[in-house]
């Protein structure tokens, strides 16, 4: 092998996840400051509640500072949806300019010599799933109906069960959460998609010198074992690296005269792992199974439809594996 890939691929790794970080850090800030501009009208519905003794869900829907706060709640998610549609545009038309650069950084590396490779413009046409008409978009789109719908439901739902006004002051708290982590999940999967098809593209438009690509994964207690399973594995060029959501893989190139720089399999790492650091990753009863020789380790990765990316790679379950689903 003529560079060590792997350092260079640990590396990107390192860059891409600086890159990951500043864009969500970004994102939790602006949802943090929409969070704030609520503060006085979740204070105000708390007091409100607090003056009735033995509040009915009727008296609350009734309330002026009820409806303030699902009316002013919704103008301010549908503000800050429109913010993180520009977000995952931008950080996904960067992520595949870097999976261009570090793309082609490697197969330069192989080959000890120069790679043109593709540019941003030619790519992001490209990958569907960033067509502002097309259901990732939609998806953000309805962050504002779900969390909106989380909040009301959450507020009847602690009139409803007696909860004190500070509780279901908390608990509005903890309803709004969930749309600042759907926005964070779909900025880093666009992401880190945007980043691996753009690489795949690269790794195309050698004219057959990159033959197919390797599945790369960080081997760690923390990596999931669909990931785990695929690490090392070489797919053909026309086969998408269809990582989970929040999936931090990457795909190397394979070129065949140099052979597959990934010497040690995902299952090969796992079984020299002990006995008790691979029932924590895989749980006792999966291990049980996996050790009897129930199921192989490779089919612990299971391949699903997804609406916005096509296909996406999981964790099979226990069940799936032995035949009991």
């Amino acid at each position: 092998m003529p560079a060590n890939i792997l350092k260079i691929a640990a590396r990107h790794r390192a860059e891409i996840d600086r890159a990951d970080a500043a864009n969500l850090r970004q994102v939790a800030k602006a949802y943090a400051a929409m969070y704030d501009n609520l503060q006085g009208d979740i204070d105000a519905l708390r007091l409100a509640i607090e003056a009735i003794e033995a509040p009915t869900v009727a008296q609350i829907k009734a309330l002026p500072q009820y409806k303030r706060l699902l009316s002013h709640g919704k103008d301010e998610l549908d503000r800050f949806t429109v913010y993180l549609e520009t977000v995952m545009q931008t950080s996904a038309t960067d992520a595949i300019g870097l999976g261009l650069s570090h793309s082609k950084e490697l197969v330069s590396a192989m080959l000890q010599g120069r790679f043109g490779g593709l540019n941003t413009n030619v790519v992001a046409p490209l990958l569907n799933y960033l067509r502002r008409d097309g259901p990732l978009f939609e998806r953000i789109a309805k962050i504002t109906y779900a969390t909106s719908a989380g909040v009301t439901d959450t507020i009847i739902k602690g009139v409803g069960l007696g909860y004190n006004p500070r509780k279901i002051a908390a608990s509005i708290q903890d309803a709004f959460g969930g749309g600042l982590t759907d926005a964070l999940r779909n900025t880093r999967t666009v992401q880190l998609w945007s980043y691996r098809d753009s690489a795949r593209a690269n790794y195309t438009a050698t004219n057959g010198i990159v033959s197919q690509w390797i599945w790369y994964a960080e081997l760690d207690a923390d990596t999931c074992l669909s990931c785990v399973a695929q690490h090392g594995t070489i797919h053909d060029l026309d086969e998408t690296l269809d990582d989970h959501y929040n999936g931090r893989c990457a795909a190397l190139p394979y070129i065949e005269q140099f052979g597959n720089p990934v010497q040690q399999s995902g299952q090969d790492w796992f079984d020299s792992l002990s006995e008790t650091e691979q029932q924590s990753m895989m749980g006792a009863e999966k291990h049980g199974a996996y050790k009897d020789g129930k199921f192989e380790f490779g089919q612990l990765s299971a391949q699903g439809p997804n609406e916005v990316y096509g296909t996406m790679r999981t964790e099979a379950s226990l069940a799936s594996l032995i035949g009991e689903e």
